[in-house]
């Protein structure tokens, strides 16, 4: 049986002003939650980022420093080096770190070279220097150093050196690093935090 001309007339009856007006109001509704969401996170991530950059120069010094002294000579004397090869000494009133590492050799063979590093704050941040890999110990090596700048915002570093039954200790000389096992360096930042790691020689 087919419908009357008045059954469709209704169904094909399209949104009365009403129904339209309450949907483009929940559509606002909608759009003003969804942008207050947007502008939120994008204020979140504007703060976030100088602080993941932190933490990523953070990473990388730090892992940088735990390299360079997991090549440490194990045995000083084999190398017959005339230094300690973990010296904290003092540069400009600061606490500088020195460590000698083991490295390729320059002409590429797999004889192992020997390699200065230094660490210390310059400019309000933590730089490493390093000497060109040398088969033989030369302290001639520091008049010419590659420059690094690991981690900014830095007013001070601070160096203890760990020794089997002493304990943590600040070096007052070479020979206060003279076995060292450990290191422990810490990092006072300019907004007034500190940071502190650990590292094994060797």
């Amino acid at each position: 049986m087919r419908p009357s001309l008045e059954t469709q007339g209704r169904q094909s009856r399209g949104f009365t002003l009403l129904e339209l007006l309450v949907a483009i109001s929940i559509l606002a509704v909608i759009g003003v939650i969804a942008w207050r969401g947007l502008s939120s996170l994008t204020a979140t991530r504007e703060r976030l980022e100088p602080q993941n950059y932190d933490v990523q120069a953070l990473l990388a010094g730090f892992g940088q420093i735990e390299r360079d002294l997991s090549h440490v000579p194990s045995n000083v004397g084999l190398f017959a080096l005339p230094v300690q090869p973990v010296r904290v000494f003092v540069v400009d009133g600061q606490p500088a770190l020195q460590v000698l590492r083991l490295t390729r050799s320059p002409d590429g063979s797999p004889a192992a070279a020997m390699q200065m590093i230094f660490y210390l704050v310059r400019d309000g941040q933590l730089e490493r220097q390093a000497t060109v890999a040398q088969r033989f110990y030369s302290a001639e090596a520091t008049a010419s150093l590659d420059r690094v700048a690991l981690v900014p915002d830095v007013d001070e570093m601070q160096v203890r050196v760990w020794r089997n039954n002493v304990g943590w200790i600040v070096p007052a000389s070479d020979a206060d690093s003279a076995n060292t096992v450990g290191v422990e360096v810490r990092l006072k930042r300019h907004d007034g935090t500190s940071v502190r790691r650990v590292f094994a020689v060797g």
